[in-house]
């Protein structure tokens, strides 16, 4: 199973997503070919899946 298949399965809930630039936490809103959007502090927040390490869920 893909990782974009895996993501999709999290929209609306709460992540924490590790890239090679920080640690981002908020709610997962989409996922596309090549980049998640999140909603962070009310702001649309667009993540390359190619610069993710890890996408945890927050239950």
């Amino acid at each position: 199973m893909a990782f974009s298949d895996q993501a999709r399965k999290m929209i609306g809930t709460d992540v924490c997503v590790e890239t090679r630039k920080g640690t981002f936490t908020g709610r997962l809103v989409d996922v596309k070919r090549s980049t998640i959007i999140m909603r962070i502090d009310n702001r649309r927040s667009i993540i390359r899946i190619a610069e993710i390490i890890a996408l945890l869920s927050l239950i």
